[in-house]
C-alpha cells in the first residue's frame, strides 16, 4: 500500500510517478518533537475539540511541508535524510483550502507539477 501525506488537503501519494519527493513518518508518542509536528499541521481530531493526534504508528508527512535545510544528503546515492530536530512547518490554512476549492470546484492543486519539489 503507497504512503500518503497526512497534511490536511495535501493530496501527495508514494507513487512511482513522483520523484524528489521523500515521506517523514511522525514521531513517536514518547518523542517531544511529535508535539510540534502536531501542532504545526494544524489538523482537528474527529471530534474538532482538539489537535489531531493519530494512535496509528505509520502518520507520514511528505517533504513539501519541511523547509530545504531540513534535509540533508547522504550516502553513495545523495539520498535524501530528515535532520535531527526537523519540524514541518509549511502547510495551507484550511480557510485558503476551502476557499480556493470553492472557487475553482476542484482541487487546491492545479497541476501535477505542483506535487514536485
Amino acid at each position: 500500500m503507497p504512503r500518503h501525506c497526512s497534511a490536511a488537503g495535501c493530496c501527495t501519494r508514494d507513487t512511482l510517478v513522483l520523484t524528489g519527493l521523500w515521506f517523514c513518518r511522525l514521531p513517536k508518542k514518547d518523542n517531544p518533537r511529535r508535539s510540534l509536528w502536531l501542532a504545526n499541521c494544524q489538523r482537528l481530531d474527529p471530534s474538532g475539540q482538539g489537535l489531531w493526534d493519530p494512535a496509528s504508528e505509520y502518520i507520514y508527512f511528505c517533504s513539501k511541508h519541511f523547509e530545504e535545510n531540513c534535509f540533508e544528503l547522504v550516502g553513495i546515492r545523495w539520498a535524501s535524510l530528515l535532520k535531527e530536530g526537523a519540524v514541518p512547518t509549511i502547510f495551507e490554512s484550511f480557510s485558503k483550502l476551502r476557499r480556493t476549492t470553492k472557487t475553482k470546484g476542484s482541487s487546491f492543486l492545479s497541476s501535477p507539477q505542483s506535487y514536485l519539489i
